[in-house]
Formats: C-alpha cells, structure tokens, sequence
C-alpha cells in the first residue's frame, strides 16, 4: 500500500493556493518527504546571486523529484539545452535568451515546448521566492506542433479485433481498452478490488509506470485525477469469472506475476497486433479466392502486408474519446461528463478532439445510432 498526502504550502505570486501531493511507502517515508522538501524549500528563498543552473537543479529537486520517472526524464531533456544561460545569475536571464534556446531547437516543437514550459516553470518559482519580479520566459514565441493524427478504429476493424485469436487476457485486456477508454498504463495497473461489481463502478485511482528489468512501478494516475465510470452489465460476468480463474494482486500480471515491463508491454503489443492482422490477411486471401484472383504472388504479397500499421493499444481510447465527442456535438452527454470519464479537464479534452470536426462526414457514416446506451 502506498500513503500519500495533500500538504498546504502557502500561496504563489498570483495569490493561487498551493498544493502539493506526497508520497510514501510508508506513514514514516511519506512524512520524511514531506519534511524534506519543506526542508530544501527553505534554501531556496532569496539566494543573493545564484545562477540559472543553481537554481533550476534545487527548483527540480524540490518540486519535481517525486514525479514520474518520464515527467522527471523530460525535465532533465530540457534543462541540458539551457547550457548558455546556465553560468547566468537568474536575475540577469532576459526574454531574449530564453527565445535564443528556443530558436536552437526549432526544428523539434515538441522539445522546444517542453523546454518554453520547464523555463516558464522555473522563473514563476524564482518570481514567488521573491528573486525576480517578471517572468522572462513568457510570452515566447515557439514552433507550431504538426496535428496530431489518431487512427479512428472503423467498425470494420472492430469486428477484425472481434474475431482476432487472442489469449484469455488479453481479449479481457483488448475488452476493457474499448469499453473503458483507459490508458493503457491505467489498464494494466488494474487490481480486482478497482471493481465494485456490486454497485457496476471501475474505480480508477493509478498507472503503471513502465520501466526496465521489473523495476516498473504503481504510481497515481497520468493527471493525479481519480475518476470512477459504470460497468456495463454485458461485462459483469466475465469479469467474475476472470478473477475466480486469476486470484492475483494485479487484473494483468506478467506470466511470473509481476507487472508489465517495457519489453513485456511492447511484447504484448505485438502479440495483439499480429492476431488482428492476420484476420485481415485471411479476410483477404478468402476475398481473392472467391474472385479466382487468388495467385502464389498475390498470396505472398497480402501475407506480407501489415493491414494496421497504425494500430496500437491507444487507438481503443481515441475511439471511446471519439464516441464522447460526438455525443458532446449532438447535446446526448455534457463535456464536462466527457472530459471527466477520459480523465482529462474539459480544455485539454476539446483541444486533444477538435480535430473530429474536420472529418465529420465521415463520422456521420461511422456512427450513425449511436446513443449514450451503447457506450
């Protein structure tokens, strides 16, 4: 079990409350961390002269330390590209350097973002420290990102996922991808007691933080929001059957019972995605021969093809999310209901989705009869 706790530490500049989440795997640990970093906290008010590189590494001990080890990766990424300011008293660091950092990396948007967002963070931090009175990195001009293009699952691919040759698990696994919309670092972090089964509620309170030689590790969910959504009636069998016939600590273990790797996660990944395409390649060979089209060189070249070179565990969420979007368009469910079954705010749900309005002819055709009953 592991503890955490909500700490009130003051308000920033902007007179916003703050509030930060501890974590321990104990009651001692989780109230060692916070004495630590209320500890470290102190150092860091009104340093004289310290530069951008001093103050950015206490800035991510203190307040970044206890993140994801991905969230922690990108922060790292970011602040190795701020080599020209880094021997810079922070007081002394203008708008000009900070697009100067930016512009060396303008080719890459999404690591020019998160370097603009890292400096944003750093200089409100220094801002409410009391070491500097305007933050030099806002405002900055930055690359426009490529849209971001989700494979939309059709109903013909659903029913290639239906007929697919999968394991137990993972039709269970592919099962609740589709009907819940999760995460797949949510899913596989899954434990039967997140099932009311009674009361047909999914409580989803965590993710599994993918890494290396079974170091992955359980930890709070992407956006540290829980959220709980209803159970289908069509899933409550088998779901009791699953846990009668797999009585472990997680819903998806690995074989030795531990939870899912990188290696083991990409494993699965490829397992899923060879059991669907090779639907498509019989679908299609039966099709050819049917038509005496059927030749040893059209063979070869269909058992050769990769019918889904797009499909991936997450196009079961962007097709969930698509449903709610459209239904947020017809008026059937509000976006906030929308937003908060994704776990996302509702601006981060409409920024991800707003791309669905530009291809709704084809949406029409997709989802035509589509109610609230059906998801």
């Amino acid at each position: 079990m592991k503890y955490k706790k909500q700490v009130y530490l003051g308000y920033d500049s902007n007179g916003k409350q703050i509030r930060k989440w501890f974590y321990g795997e104990t009651k001692a640990e989780l109230k060692q961390n916070i004495e630590h970093y209320k500890e470290e906290a102190r150092k860091l008010k009104n340093p004289s002269d310290v530069t951008f590189k001093e103050y950015s590494a206490q800035w991510k001990r203190v307040y970044k330390s206890n993140r994801a080890k991905q969230t922690v990766d990108m922060y790292d990424n970011a602040l190795k590209k701020c080599g020209d300011i880094d021997p810079v008293p922070i007081k002394k660091v203008t708008k000009s350097m900070c697009q100067g950092l930016i512009n060396e990396h303008w080719i890459h948007p999404s690591a020019a973002e998160d370097l603009a967002d890292t400096l944003k963070q750093i200089f409100k931090t220094a801002i409410a420290d009391g070491i500097i009175l305007a933050n030099p990195a806002d405002g900055l001009s930055l690359p426009k990102k490529p849209q971001s293009k989700f494979y939309l699952l059709t109903e013909e691919d659903l029913d290639k996922i239906e007929k697919a040759p999968l394991r137990p698990a993972d039709r269970l696994l592919v099962t609740i991808l589709q009907v819940f919309g999760l995460r797949p670092a949510e899913a596989l972090a899954l434990q039967p007691t997140d099932f009311d089964l009674k009361n047909k509620v999914l409580h989803i309170t965590k993710a599994l933080e993918l890494a290396n030689d079974n170091r992955s590790q359980i930890k709070s969910t992407k956006t540290e929001a829980t959220r709980d959504i209803p159970i289908p009636d069509s899933l409550i069998a088998p779901l009791r059957e699953h846990f009668r016939l797999n009585p472990g600590f997680l819903l998806f273990p690995k074989a030795d019972g531990r939870p899912y790797t990188k290696s083991a996660y990409r494993r699965l990944c490829e397992r899923i995605h060879k059991a669907v395409n090779e639907v498509a390649i019989n679908e299609k060979l039966e099709e050819l021969k049917k038509a005496n089209k059927l030749t040893k060189i059209s063979e070869a070249q269909i058992r050769a093809t990769d019918f889904f070179p797009d499909f991936t565990p997450y196009c079961f969420r962007h097709r969930r999310a698509t449903d709610l979007y459209y239904l947020t368009q017809t008026g059937e469910i509000s976006t906030k209901k929308a937003a908060y079954l994704m776990g996302h705010s509702e601006i981060i749900f409409l920024k991800t989705y707003s791309h669905i309005d530009e291809s709704k002819e084809n949406l029409d055709r997709i989802y035509d009869g589509l109610k609230v009953e059906n998801l």
